[in-house]
């Protein structure tokens, strides 16, 4: 049979739930990394008889990572399978982390982290409308089909090749209501309106261009 994978459902779950194994469902699939599967997407079980049970999602869909709840996302939006975090994202990926990277230097200050990612974008050809707040960008860029969104815990975002766009929501811890916005660099680090380590508050949101 066929089943389209829900919010919050993981492989060991849905393993249990289907009376088979965490190994049979991946092999079926071609799951290479168990703890990462995408919302939306048709999990073949195997030795059940053929039928579809719809989720709330279509086509594509959220990442849903069963590996911590730390790389938790808010909003929603439709996603494509990345599979294992790969060592590139591409040429306009690429082009991104270049734009970053150099407004991140020229910028060197603290605050405005929305606007030194804006400023890449543009600068990279991926322009967005400015935005008031950093956290504002994740339904935007959710609705735009140049970039894709995936769901990573914490570790994985800290892993992420450059280009990505990692968006958090509005956190508490130091105190910040307009939350962050940067773009990865690759080796754990990100720009923003300036370099520094990628930091993560448990509540971002992933998205790469396309």
């Amino acid at each position: 049979m066929s089943y389209r994978i829900q919010r919050g459902d993981t492989l060991s779950a849905l393993a249990g739930r289907f009376g088979t194994s965490v190994s049979a469902l991946a092999k079926a699939n071609g799951i290479s990394n168990p703890d990462l599967i995408i919302t939306g997407n048709s999990l073949k079980v195997p030795g059940q008889a053929d039928s579809f049970q719809s989720g709330g999602a279509t086509g594509g869909g959220r990442a849903s990572s069963g590996a911590s709840s730390s790389g938790g996302t808010f909003g929603a939006s439709g996603a494509a399978p990345m599979g294992e975090i790969p060592s590139s994202f591409g040429g306009n990926a690429s082009r991104l982390a270049s734009a970053a990277r150099s407004m991140a230097s020229s910028m060197n200050t603290t605050g405005w982290c929305a606007k030194g990612v804006n400023r890449s974008l543009a600068a990279a050809g991926l322009n967005v409308n400015p935005l008031p707040s950093a956290y504002m960008y994740g339904n935007v860029l959710a609705k735009d089909s140049r970039f894709r969104e995936v769901s990573l815990t914490d570790e994985q975002i800290k892993q992420l090749p450059p280009g990505a766009i990692v968006v958090t929501d509005a956190y508490n811890s130091p105190g910040n209501p307009h939350g962050h916005i940067a773009v990865s660099l690759g080796n754990g680090m990100e720009a923003s309106d300036h370099v520094g380590r990628i930091a993560t508050h448990g509540t971002q949101r992933v998205f790469i261009p396309v």
